[in-house]
């Protein structure tokens, strides 16, 4: 096995690849986003309007007034890119003190998933097959790494909620471009669903944006139903993207114990 992919928890000096992955991963989608925006009725409806408002109202030519055609479409992707900005900020602050907010207590926790390869890789990573296992099984494999880099391709975490009741909230999920569609996110949810589980909540919940289709799906197929879609400002309430909130139904421990641990067993086997 010359490329592996262990989930395990985060710890410390992980910080700088966990914050470049992340940042990488909410920009990731900007693009998608806006073209998203752009394409929506309510941005034709703003060209139309301030067109027309420069033709009636100030009496210039209507080449003139089609201008305003670029100059929305500008606007929109100053907007978003500064939200996306602003999210990147606000993330980077949070993996700052990963330690604090999701290592400092039983109930949360922050997971890594590291791949390990060849220094001399032959091939891109994209058309490489990958063992995926967890710490404990890596720690068993007796596996040789001597040979081999390692790097922080994918992120999670689970911390307690406070709006749910007995509740937790699946954070910061994102696996590196290169390494998607190999079962990764896959193993990091497994491992995040088990961790909440073990640690007796009634549910898990994870927030996942209307243009993160490829995510949602993963997390239907999963066992997460929908619990509800709202739109999130971009631009104040004139620009929005719909959010989906999906949830993990886990059944009470005392009367499911064995079953839940066989079913999430057999989830981090898949």
């Amino acid at each position: 096995m010359s490329h592996i992919v262990v989930i395990r928890p985060y710890k410390p000096g992980d910080e700088i690849n966990c914050k470049e992955l992340i940042k990488t991963g909410v920009m990731s989608s900007l693009n998608l986003t806006y073209f998203g925006i752009v394409l929506k009725e309510l941005t034709f409806q703003l060209m139309i309007l301030f067109a027309a408002i420069m033709f009636i109202f100030f009496g210039l030519p209507l080449t003139v007034c089609l201008l305003v055609v670029p100059l929305v479409i500008l606007l929109v992707y100053v907007g978003t890119y500064i939200g996306f900005a602003a999210k990147a900020m606000e993330v980077n602050e949070e993996v700052s003190n990963i330690s604090r907010i999701y290592m400092s207590n039983a109930f949360s926790c922050f997971w890594v998933a590291e791949a390990f390869e060849p220094y001399l890789m032959k091939h891109h990573p994209k058309n490489v097959q990958y063992t995926i296992m967890t710490e404990q099984q890596f720690r068993d494999s007796n596996v040789d790494i001597s040979s081999q880099v390692k790097k922080i391709v994918g992120t999670i975490a689970l911390c307690k909620s406070y709006r749910l009741d007995k509740g937790a909230w699946i954070k910061r999920l994102y696996v590196h471009q290169q390494y998607r569609r190999k079962g990764i996110a896959s193993c990091l949810i497994n491992v995040a669903v088990q961790f909440a589980i073990d640690q007796g909540y009634s549910c898990t919940n994870l927030v996942a944006s209307e243009y993160t289709e490829g995510g949602r799906e993963l997390c239907l197929k999963k066992g997460f139903e929908l619990q509800q879609m709202y739109h999130k400002p971009i631009l104040g309430s004139l620009v929005t993207i719909l959010m989906y909130e999906l949830t993990y139904q886990i059944k009470p421990a005392n009367e499911y114990d064995y079953v839940s641990t066989v079913y999430s067993r057999s989830m981090l086997n898949q």
